[in-house]
């Protein structure tokens, strides 16, 4: 994943208040955490160059549901950023 999108500061803390209350919020360290950000394939040096754009940066991980990513976010900014995958997925097969 090396695209992100900008996400609405407030709109994203209520999806992490939602994701905490849902018991979805995946705390980076723990072995559920590392399994996913495998499975999803984070490119941890984007992460770090993503997050240096603010001084205070947070990392949020939502393991499932409508809401899923991982994002960066400052409070101070009252930004925020969900990493996005940088392939493209068609809906259907495509003929050559």
């Amino acid at each position: 994943m090396n695209l992100t999108e900008n996400i609405e500061y407030q709109t994203a803390q209520m999806f992490f208040e939602q994701a905490e209350r849902n018991g979805l919020k995946l705390i980076p360290g723990n072995l559920d955490a590392n399994l996913w950000l495998h499975k999803e394939n984070i490119n941890l040096d984007f992460v770090i160059e993503t997050a240096k754009q603010f001084n205070d940066s947070r990392i949020f991980i939502i393991s499932k549901g409508l809401n899923k990513g991982f994002y960066i976010y400052s409070k101070i900014k009252q930004n925020c950023l969900k990493l996005i995958s940088s392939t493209v997925e068609f809906s259907q097969p495509v003929s050559v």
